[in-house]
């Protein structure tokens, strides 16, 4: 045992008095773990945001959707950052993800997490923006416009077929 470790429980250990239960120490949480909710709050605030358009059809925030889709996405990359930084060793993250605990609330979140980001978010980005894509890939130049070639699938079709059924998907996603 760490002899570090050692003498910070026998200061804890000071604080106590009578009987002791595994829970009676308090240990503060640092402010990334406070920031996480915050963030995925932002997160969820902004899906709720651009479902009131496709869900609700509340056609007053219709200017807002495109870009409420994005700042989703680009909170929901960074919300698991501080959780990250707040662990011993933030390079073992993906063992939650190969050795998971069906009753671990932590485990759990991740694949929640990781179903979100992946099924209803990234897809429902890609939908909504792959006739903009198929027209930068059109007009852009070289290195980005494959960028945006890859990203449609080598798609060029934006005929009123494909838009209505790309509609649709984003219905069913949402």
């Amino acid at each position: 045992m760490n002899p570090a470790h050692t003498e910070k429980f026998a200061e804890l250990l000071k604080q106590v008095s009578g009987y002791i239960y595994p829970n009676e120490i308090e240990i503060y949480w640092s402010v990334l773990i406070v920031v996480y909710p915050f963030v995925t709050g932002l997160v969820a605030g902004a899906f709720i945001l651009a479902s009131l358009v496709k869900v609700f059809n509340i056609k007053e925030v219709q200017p807002t959707y495109r870009l409420s889709l994005l700042t989703a996405l680009a909170f929901l990359l960074v919300a698991p950052l501080p959780l990250l930084m707040h662990l011993g060793h933030p390079s073992r993250f993906y063992e939650i993800l190969l050795t998971p605990n069906p009753t671990s609330a932590m485990a759990m979140f991740g694949f929640v997490y990781a179903w979100y980001l992946m099924v209803v978010l990234l897809l429902e980005i890609w939908f909504v923006y792959r006739k903009d894509m198929v027209r930068w890939a059109e007009t852009a130049k070289f290195p980005l416009n494959w960028v945006y070639r890859v990203l449609t699938l080598f798609s060029k079709d934006t005929s009123e077929s494909t838009l209505a059924f790309d509609q649709k998907a984003v219905k069913v996603i949402t």
